[in-house]
């Protein structure tokens, strides 16, 4: 954080601090560094590190009011597939940096808890080693403002609902058929991602979440969340490959259940078993259209999504800092419903698209000193689809990770 800004940060502490007798605060944070081995796709496994840090100091104010500044920063040298244009976007390594601020009111006469809350994030990809930092194509800003207020319904039941506003830029991003006005055949180039800025979206989001205890030996959680998202700088592509004066809008809506199931053999012997289930779903009014075959694809970004996660987690120690061993499995099913698959040619082949994607992994974390942990983190991910043609993007990839480091804590 830049000195000004951490100075104006203390200076609204201090002030909202003035009518309590003294300011309480307790540092929260930590940094990761970890290095290992990665492989994507039958490449030749290379060395890749990921460094994360966070501080996030909870101050409280008076007897009703605590504020949360956080601070994070993560840089990922692994190689990893990104979401941004509705399909796999290569990235070689990322950085992020973000800063955030919640304020938090819990009377103790009230069951009510409120949270309103702000947030910045910037995002740099590098989809090459060789792009220099802050060039690339999805680097990404985002802006974040919200408000939750939670209910207290028992000892260990709560309700949530929220509601955000977010705007998302990205300031690099444009085509290169947008910087030509006509194609090498002399037509006007009109396809819906090409043009300067036209993955900036802003819109709002609702949630509502709870969580509470099923019976004896099990805690419910659950989830929901609708997302409507406006593009103002992406027109609607027509039939003809033309755009439409009327702007995109996409509508997404996700929701998930998981259940854990915690289990003590002794105060030294622990374990916690889970299961997560989900499901999301997105609705656009935008098509796509393939020029170098001139075929309009309607509901191009459309898609159904289903995903299940199992873990078991092995605690041994002391309940402050004791040794955890878990293993999970994922499993992901992503089909486009109106975007057809194509065959190795780049011909559509009728099916509609589709991709299932499994992960496995490991993670180990031994405390070594006060503040000091070894991490061991190995992941392998397998992703197959009837997507034949991806010179542009990977459908089906092997990708292995083998990580090992320390996390210090404050």
């Amino acid at each position: 954080m830049r000195r000004p800004a951490a100075k104006a940060l203390a200076l609204v502490l201090l002030a909202a601090a003035a009518p309590a007798r003294a300011l309480e605060w307790v540092p929260l944070g930590g940094i990761s560094a970890l290095g290992g081995l990665h492989s994507f796709d039958g490449e030749r496994g290379s060395f890749s590190g990921n460094v994360d840090a966070d501080f996030a100091p909870a101050a409280r104010l008076s007897p009703s009011w605590a504020l949360l500044p956080s601070l994070r920063g993560a840089y990922e040298g692994t190689r990893r597939l990104n979401d941004v244009l509705g399909t796999a976007t290569p990235a070689e390594q990322s950085l992020e940096a973000r800063l955030g601020l919640r304020s938090i009111w819990s009377s103790p006469s009230s069951r009510w808890r409120l949270k309103p809350e702000a947030a910045y994030d910037f995002t740099w990809l590098r989809e090459t080693r060789d792009e220099d930092w802050g060039k690339g194509l999805f680097d990404q800003r985002r802006w974040d403002l919200g408000f939750e207020a939670e209910r207290l319904v028992g000892p260990q039941s709560s309700v949530r609902a929220g509601v955000e506003w977010f705007a998302a830029e990205f300031p690099n991003y444009t085509t290169l058929e947008s910087q030509a006005a006509l194609d090498f055949q002399g037509k006007p180039l009109s396809r819906e991602l090409v043009g300067d800025h036209a993955l900036d979206r802003q819109g709002w989001q609702f949630s509502l979440a709870g969580g509470a205890p099923l019976g004896a030996r099990l805690i419910l959680d659950g989830k929901a969340a609708v997302v409507w998202s406006a593009f103002p700088h992406q027109p609607l592509v027509d039939e003809g490959g033309q755009l439409e004066p009327d702007d995109r809008q996409d509508v997404f809506g996700d929701a998930s259940v998981s259940v854990r199931m915690p289990h003590a053999w002794n105060a030294d012997l622990r374990a916690l078993g889970g299961l997560e289930l989900g499901a999301s779903v997105n609705s656009s009014n935008q098509n796509g259209y393939d020029a170098a075959l001139g075929r309009f694809l309607p509901g191009f970004y459309d898609y159904v999504e289903w995903r299940a996660k199992p873990s078991a987690t092995l605690i041994v120690g002391p309940e402050r800092r004791p040794v955890s061993a878990t293993l999970s499995v994922g499993w992901r099913r992503r089909e486009y419903q109106h975007r057809p698959a194509q065959d190795e040619s780049g011909a559509y082949s009728g099916g509609a698209l589709a991709t299932t994607e499994w992960t496995v992994g490991a993670r180990l974390s031994y405390p070594m000193a006060e503040r000091l942990s070894l991490l061991f983190d190995v992941e392998r991910a397998s992703a197959a689809s009837n997507q034949r043609f991806q010179q542009f993007y990977r459908y089906s990839y092997q990708a292995t990770t083998a990580l090992a480091g320390v996390r210090w804590d404050w």
